[in-house]
Order: C-alpha cells, then structure tokens, then sequence
C-alpha cells in the first residue's frame, strides 16, 4: 500500500502541467495536506491503544474465572492427548498435528472396522473417506512442522482442516448405513466422530490467542510508526517551503519525491491498521462459527455420490 500510494503521489505530480513547487508559492496545499494527516496520526494512536487496552482487559478476570479457563484448557488439552493416545510440546502447532495423527488413525480403525461388512457401497464409501482424511492430515503436519504460534502459519494449517464437512460425512456414511452396521462398526463411527469433534474448539482456541496477539501487535507497531510519522509530518509544516530541495532527480522536481515520501510515510500507521484489521476480518470470516454446519461452498467436497 505504502509502494502504490507513493508511487501514485509521485507520477500525478510528474504529470501535473503546474509544478508542485509554483502551486506552493502561491497556496500551500501541502499545509493544508499534512494539518489533516497530524490529526488524522494523533486520532488513529487514541484509537489504537484503546484497542490495546480492550485486548489486555480480556486477560484481567477475578481468581475463580482464571481457574475456570485454566480449567477448560487442561480438558481440552487433555482430551486432545487421550484421541491421540500421546503427549507431546505443549505448543498449539503439537497438538493441531496430534490431533491429525489422531483423526488418522481412527479413519484407518474405521476403514478396517467395515473391511467385512457385506455393504459393498459402505466400503467403498469409507475407504475413500479415509483416504481424503489421512491426505488431508499429512499436508496439514507438513504445515505445522516448523511453524511457531504467533506466526499465521499454525492458524492456517488449522483453517485448512475442515473439519466440518468430515463430521457430516461421518454422520451421513453412518446413518446410510445403519441397517448394515454391527456394534464394533458403530463404535468405530463414535470415535472417528469423537477425535472430528475436537477440532472445533480446538481451532478457536488457538484462533482467539492468535487474534489477541496480533491486536497487540497491531498496537505496538502503530506506536513504534506513529511518533516518527507525527515527525515527519510537523517537520514538512515548519519548515518546508518552495524554496528547499532544489533541482531534479530522473526528470521529476525534488519537491514532488519529497512531499511524496512524506505524505506516504505519515501514512504509514493507516497502512498498518488496515493490513492487520484486513488479515483480522479474514481469518474471522473463514472460521465462522465453531460447529457441524458447512458456512462456506469450499469446504464442500465432492467425494461421494450420495
């Protein structure tokens, strides 16, 4: 955005049949220009570390409400350990791949389950459900190997696991089925059905910390940008006028690069603002809801003929 907007800054005034500095001997829009943008810098910061405030209150809760999360937490990991029958890093990115290691082997129990059942189509049902489980948990412990959390690799890998669709494709194979099913096949269907389950809040979890960690990255970084940025913007006010920076570079007037760089750099917290908040909404609208419904056609796979 920063690259688009200087770039546009600087060609407009190339093309300008009046040069920027004989506009400004005469009215000085770059005042005018960074007056709205030091308001505009002071405004965003406010609003930033109310931001930072709201996301660092979500983490201040009485004693008892600490111990409920602390709580949920240690059944949720606990749950994920005992599916996978294995403990591992206590790291998002370990137990997102223990949890596909888990849906794994239980698609490959399920599959050997029905390997005698007489339903013919029920087999072959299953075998291609578990062939497009156990794909999509090696691509996604591919992902995970060196990803760290914090960084929107662990969030990605868990996008891309959907899980929803696979909890529906259980159930349907299941109720299809359920004339031809024995108990040692039904109970099969409850654990694959079990391990799917997981994945829901698991995926929120991990997206909630993950969201929490970028708004206060998103605050720390507008306040690292916004005092240079404040700087540059009052420096342009007071002290430059239609008489500095004399001369040309390629065939553009040095005024033009330099209230362009300048404009561009004030900008900058803008910039960041609206890169976190778009990468933000983004992963908000792909997770949806935690749950069994499909929100999204894409997560609609074509793998049976019901």
């Amino acid at each position: 955005m920063a690259l688009g907007v200087f770039g546009g800054l600087t060609v407009l005034g190339a093309l300008d049949p009046t040069p920027l500095r004989t506009t400004m001997r005469g009215q000085d829009p770059t005042d005018t220009a960074f007056q709205a943008l030091i308001a505009a810098v002071i405004t965003g910061v406010t609003l930033i570390i109310s931001i930072a405030q709201l996301s660092v209150s979500q983490e201040l809760a009485a004693a008892g409400s600490q111990r409920e999360r602390m709580t949920s937490s240690l059944a949720l990991q606990e749950d994920i350990e005992d599916a996978a029958d294995s403990i591992g890093d206590p790291s998002p990115a370990t137990y997102l791949r223990l949890l596909c290691e888990a849906s794994r082997r239980q698609a490959t129990a399920l599959e050997k389950a029905v390997a005698e059942n007489s339903d013919t189509t029920l087999r072959k049902r299953v075998g291609r459900f578990v062939n497009r489980v156990s794909e999509n948990a090696d691509g996604i412990e591919g992902e995970l190997a060196d990803a760290e959390f914090g960084e929107f690799d662990v969030i990605r890998a868990a996008l891309n696991y959907n899980y929803s669709w696979k909890i529906y494709a259980t159930r349907r194979l299941r109720i299809d089925h359920a004339n031809s099913l024995s108990e040692k096949e039904n109970d099969a269907f409850d654990r694959m059905s079990d391990v799917l389950q997981l994945f829901g809040p698991a995926q929120e979890y991990f997206k909630t910390h993950y969201i929490q960690w970028e708004f206060v990255n998103l605050s720390r970084a507008i306040m690292y940008v916004s005092a240079p940025a404040l700087t540059v913007a009052v420096a342009m006010l007071l002290y430059v006028d239609a008489g500095v920076f004399p001369g040309e570079v390629l065939g553009i007037d040095n005024m033009t690069w330099v209230v362009s760089a300048a404009a561009t750099f004030t900008a900058l917290p803008f910039f960041i603002f609206i890169s976190y908040m778009l990468r933000i909404a983004t992963i908000s609208k792909r997770t949806g809801a935690t749950g069994p419904f499909i929100l999204r056609d894409s997560e609609r796979l074509d793998v049976f003929d019901w």
